[in-house]
């Protein structure tokens, strides 16, 4: 059996043991990373740029190369960052860059302005490993660089003509819990910057684009 078809096999099998425990959990959140990766897809723009904080082992990176001209996928934890630059080799449109999103997102965005339309999708947050039973990179104190990478963004907004942004966790948002912000910071946030925003499968998604109206 060839390598690629035993990759498979175990994916499938991974993927249908978590729906099966999301539907034991009566479908809440968060929802399972297939579940995730539809809207992903879903809110892709043709022929964009997709940038990923937290590329974790990679799956959600590997996704993103399907639907992107080209992806740039940010890891802060060093073997993480080894293991998924290693399983993504073969991959010709995916970049992945060591170090912390909020030092680095802004560089990555600033070399990337010959692209018309941008999707970003921020994921860096401190989370269970469940793989290794481990913390990934991050402190309970410092849980999420999402204030830093909301401003870095918002510096380049009107260099591209289609932006959506992407965050997941919106769960964690509450304002109480470590350094997270609230889900009306991101409110306001879109509002001040004419973006849309809906909700889905536990990600805020913020729109802004050539083909929908903020009024």
């Amino acid at each position: 059996m060839k390598l690629r078809t035993i990759k498979y096999f175990l994916w499938t099998i991974l993927n249908i043991k978590s729906l099966k425990n999301w539907k034991n959990r009566n479908f809440s959140t968060p929802s399972p990373d297939v579940i995730k990766h539809q809207v992903l897809i879903k809110n892709n723009l043709n022929n964009s740029l997709w940038i990923e904080t937290g590329t974790y082992y990679g799956n959600t990176t590997k996704v993103l190369s399907k639907i992107s001209k080209k992806t740039v996928s940010i890891e802060a934890q060093k073997d993480l960052y080894d293991s998924s630059k290693k399983n993504l080799s073969d991959l010709g449109n995916v970049e992945i860059i060591l170090g912390k999103s909020e030092d680095l997102l802004e560089k990555v965005i600033s070399e990337n302005l010959d692209f018309e339309n941008i999707c970003i999708y921020l994921d860096a947050h401190l989370c269970q490993d469940h793989l290794r039973n481990t913390k990934t990179f991050g402190t309970e104190i410092n849980a999420t660089p999402i204030l830093r990478e909301m401003k870095s963004i918002k510096k380049f907004l009107k260099s591209f003509k289609n932006v959506n942004i992407l965050i997941d966790d919106i769960r964690l948002f509450n304002g109480s819990f470590q350094n997270y912000p609230s889900k009306d910071f991101l409110v306001e946030w879109c509002k001040e910057n004419d973006f849309l925003w809906e909700i889905e499968h536990d990600i805020f998604i913020c729109k802004k684009n050539e083909n929908i109206s903020s009024d």
